[in-house]
């Protein structure tokens, strides 16, 4: 394995999976993280991975997610062989609930949008959908199924992700935080951490909704912001929710993403409050309320743990990814909101390449720091 002077910054999914795409390349990055390894948004998500939402954005946008989504079933199941821990990709199959005509047309636009790419999904009345769900609410209407929709468990992703670096070499340094950089004119030649310098030839700021106060001691502005998502996690046995289900419109919509052990996550909240990561009362009611409308047997009895994450929100919800302009060596992959865990892997695929030198396989260019903000957001 050759020897390059990368430095990752952030050790979220995002920087772990351009760290993993480099090894395949027999680049031997660095990795450092002011906290623990896939401890911060990383790990809070619910992990679904579908196109539903991109599809209605831009094809540049989709292309990439779903060159994302395809990537991830080689890549979960190579880095279950390489750690010995299953990431548990599942094609669960998703189902949007019907419930009132409103919902029902805003389902329709999107069914319409996912068609114009190919992403197929077709309706199931209120009987076939309890044939399937036989727990739901007796207020659903209809649904729409997507047979493509899947999963991944976002901890034992970053777990998985976390065993197979370190079992092929890769120095893994937690509890670090980069302090400055050290620039050779708009050359980056090292990092100033809180535990000594870091040489470097090309640094990746990772570092989710810190990035921007890292971009900030380069003279970088970069719009991003931290985005709250609160979710709640209820303990059940296996098998009682056998598919991904949506419902509801706006500051309403709810998700619910059931676990091969009987865990079922329910997320999440969109709120603007900077890095406050509390639960609130106000989030509580809208999830916990969300999901027993659409599934009953989900009491408040259930409830396991609830927590709150951060996403990294950039100015139109697309990520930045390339080279900070006018500078050499630092790149940014940072402000995929919504999407981090769907476009993780698609992300660290062509991070790799560019950090290698290589023609990435997808353009970069709609992503790139610095840029206008593209008029269809990326929610």
């Amino acid at each position: 394995m050759t020897t390059n002077k990368i430095v990752i910054v952030g050790g979220g999914v995002i920087g772990l999976s351009i760290a993993h795409h480099l090894v395949e390349k027999r680049v031997r990055p660095l990795v450092v993280d002011k906290s623990s390894f896939a401890s911060e948004a990383s790990w809070a998500g619910a992990g679904f991975l579908d196109l539903r939402s991109a599809s209605r954005v831009d094809r540049d946008f989709f292309v990439f997610c779903n060159k994302s989504f395809d990537l991830y079933p080689h890549w979960c199941e190579k880095l279950k062989k390489d750690s010995g821990i299953d990431p548990e990709y599942i094609r669960s199959g998703s189902f949007d609930l019907v419930m009132n005509d409103e919902e029902e047309n805003f389902i329709r636009t999107m069914e319409n949008a996912m068609a114009g790419f190919g992403v197929l999904g077709y309706w199931l009345k209120s009987k076939e959908v309890t044939n399937l769900e036989p727990k739901l609410s007796p207020d659903v209407n209809s649904a729409f199924y997507v047979e493509g929709t899947a999963q991944v468990r976002p901890p034992r992703l970053g777990r998985a992700l976390v065993a197979s670096l370190t079992k092929s070499g890769i120095t893994l340094r937690d509890q670090e935080i980069v302090q400055d950089f050290i620039m050779s004119g708009n050359r980056v030649r090292g990092l100033r951490t809180s535990k000594g310098i870091i040489e470097a030839d090309q640094v990746v700021l990772t570092a989710g909704p810190w990035t921007s106060s890292l971009c900030q001691k380069l003279g970088f502005s970069i719009p991003t912001r931290p985005i709250r998502g609160q979710a709640v996690l209820y303990r059940d046995k296996p098998g009682q929710i056998g598919h991904i289900l949506f419902n509801g419109l706006g500051k309403s919509f709810v998700y619910l993403v059931p676990r091969k052990d009987g865990h079922v996550f329910v997320g999440s909240t969109l709120e603007d409050v900077g890095f406050e990561k509390g639960v609130t009362a106000e989030g509580e009611k809208k999830l916990e309320g969300g999901a027993r409308r659409i599934f009953p047997h989900l009491n408040p009895s259930l409830v396991e743990h609830r927590w709150a994450g951060l996403r990294t929100g950039s100015i139109d919800g697309w990520p930045y990814l390339g080279l900070i302009p006018g500078m050499e060596g630092v790149w940014l992959a940072t402000g995929h909101f919504t999407h981090g865990l769907l476009q993780s892997a698609v992300t660290g695929y062509l991070m790799a390449q560019a950090l290698t030198g290589e023609k990435t396989e997808l353009s970069l260019e709609p992503f790139t720091p610095g840029r206008s903000p593209h008029s269809a957001a990326g929610l």
